[in-house]
């Protein structure tokens, strides 16, 4: 077998994960020296200016206009439905860079290169394949833009996988127990509740999810925002001066600079021995410095707060549980090492919430590298038995960063034996377009939560006589009006004139183990059949993708 990786691809950062043929898990390092990479990438002049990573991110400072952050929130949607997501920008800002308008997907896909060129350089070997997660709430659209990101970098993506399976696999492998566990996913840019089993079996540890919950519109950006915002409000009084009304091109190093210092601020109020710290708002030779404390932190992001709180009281409700049930709680993402979230996640549950039970910067990663070793046929792992006790600031640290790659070599391992049998839920229910007294609705064929690999099917009546083709039409969503649904697409069924009216066609939803979603349509008496994976209105078509993933070779030879 050879080496494989698995990569968290996170809305703010990123990890990679190698394993062997032998099982033996590797963080990999970039070029910087650390284990974590910002997921950020900056287009300067020139194409030799092309920055990802640590100094991309730094332009934030300087150059805001041409960098991009948070395209994780972006992947699903058309290249013009783009909406930029940095505080201050236009309400929609397409990625327009050396005269191309690029895609979500080709973003992302410089991000996973960049992570690919890290680990051949660091093994000194060819990587091929990769599993990559995304958050347990994203949608089809989105899961295929992830995987679409990973061919053009030139990866064969073996699967996408949820971020809290991920998490709860490196889990699995340190513990012996069964045990119920929730997943709190609070990362940079996105949130998941997620509720799963872990079970001893005769083949080795199970996880399979029960339910999910989240938002891929609520994670640290936003907490980040609101503070922003206090920031501004608080200049805005003392100097007496509208900051939106002010010149795109003066205030949008200003956000920047703001960004990374309350970010730099959110970090320190982390600390267990940190009860404020001070935050600067510089503009036109004006000046604030407010200091922020614990508190007031946890005052102005309340809201934020208690979204989380409703999520992860839809998912123990969709599971048929509630806090009592749950064994344990593992607290993963950017976001959960924030006193305030912790506090606030201990009152809720009533349980002693234990940060740092497993890494909650590198987990993700690490489960995903299981995840492709039992993909490949492997089945027993080995992980480093105590790199979770860095969870604070491994990678803030030059020490800590020494501690670990000595673990990586010298550590003590924990063997584990999986069984390949890793079942996941529906973050959506998915349906057929349909028609009754002249009225458009959505049939719901998948149900949200329901576990896959799986399959339903139904009878529908052809709408027309004598029609040439029948267009069956998916949505994604909850409701039954198409209209506040997702498009994910359509198939074409050929009837070539030979159907009348009200005649029967028997579809069938697919979504096989690899999340992929297929169509299935037949007419028993004439033998007209189709079976196809749906024709999607939003990504990339497979031209697009093998012309992105030339271009992408032609730009990193340049």
């Amino acid at each position: 077998m050879e080496t494989i990786v698995g990569i968290d691809l996170g809305t703010t950062n990123c990890s990679i994960t190698a394993i062997n043929e032998d099982g033996k898990t590797r963080l990999i390092k970039n070029k910087y020296g650390e284990y974590i990479t910002p997921s950020a990438v900056y287009f300067g002049k020139e194409k030799n200016e092309l920055l990802i990573g640590k100094e991309a991110k730094e332009k934030s400072n300087t150059d805001p206009d041409n960098l991009v952050l948070f395209v994780k929130r972006e992947m699903g949607k058309k290249k013009d439905e783009v909406r930029g997501e940095n505080k201050g920008f236009a309400p929609y800002h397409p990625y327009d860079f050396w005269e191309k308008n690029w895609a979500p997907e080709e973003i992302s896909a410089l991000i996973l290169k960049q992570l690919k060129d890290d680990a051949e350089k660091e093994l000194g070997t060819k990587i091929n394949k990769a599993v990559i997660t995304c958050p347990a709430y994203f949608g089809d659209a989105e899961k295929n833009a992830t995987k679409q990101a990973g061919e053009i970098a030139d990866f064969e993506v073996l699967e996408v996988i949820p971020e809290p399976t991920a998490a709860s696999l490196s889990y699995a492998a340190l513990t012996k127990k069964n045990e119920s566990v929730l997943v709190f996913d609070l990362g940079g840019g996105t949130f998941d509740v997620t509720i799963l089993k872990i079970d001893n079996s005769e083949n080795g540890r199970t996880v399979n999810m029960i339910a999910t919950d989240g938002d891929h519109k609520l994670g640290g950006k936003d907490w980040d925002d609101y503070i922003m915002s206090y920031m501004e409000d608080m200049f805005e009084k003392k100097w007496h001066i509208e900051l939106y009304s002010e010149p795109r091109n003066l205030t949008s190093v200003m956000y920047g600079k703001l960004r990374i210092d309350v970010e730099k601020a959110k970090v320190a109020l982390f600390k267990e021995n940190t009860n404020s710290t001070a935050i600067t708002i510089e503009y036109g030779g004006k000046k604030l410095t407010q200091e922020i404390s614990r508190d007031l932190y946890a005052q102005k992001t309340s809201k934020l707060t208690e979204q989380c709180k409703e999520y992860c009281n839809i998912a123990l409700k969709e599971a048929g549980m509630n806090w009592n049930d749950i064994d344990t709680i593992l607290m993963i993402g950017s976001m959960s090492n924030c006193t305030t979230i912790q506090e606030a996640l201990k009152g809720w549950s009533g349980k002693d919430v234990k940060f740092g039970l497993i890494n909650p910067k590198t987990c993700v990663s690490e489960g995903a590298a299981i995840k492709a070793y039992i993909l490949e046929g492997g089945n027993t792992v080995k992980i480093i038995e105590n790199q979770n006790s860095h969870a604070d600031d491994f990678e803030q640290s030059d020490e800590i960063k020494k501690e670990i790659d000595k673990e990586q070599v010298y550590g003590k391992r924990i063997e584990q034996k999986f069984n390949n049998e890793i079942k996941s839920v529906l973050s959506s229910s998915i349906g057929i377009l349909a028609k009754k007294d002249g009225t458009s609705f959505v049939y719901k064929l998948l149900k949200k939560n329901m576990s896959y690999p799986t399959e339903r099917k139904q009878v529908f009546r052809v709408p027309t006589d004598k029609a040439k083709v029948q267009n069956i039409t998916v949505y994604e969503g909850e409701s039954e009006k198409p209209e506040n649904c997702n498009l994910l697409g359509t198939v074409e069924l050929e009837l070539n004139g030979k159907l009348s009216y009200g005649e029967p066609i028997e579809v069938t939803l697919i979504k096989d183990r690899n999340g992929i979603l297929q169509v299935e349509a037949i007419h028993q008496q004439s033998g007209i059949y189709i079976k196809s994976e749906i024709k999607r209105e939003n990504g990339l078509s497979e031209n697009d993708v093998k012309n992105s993933a030339n271009e992408m070779e032609e730009l990193w030879l340049a």
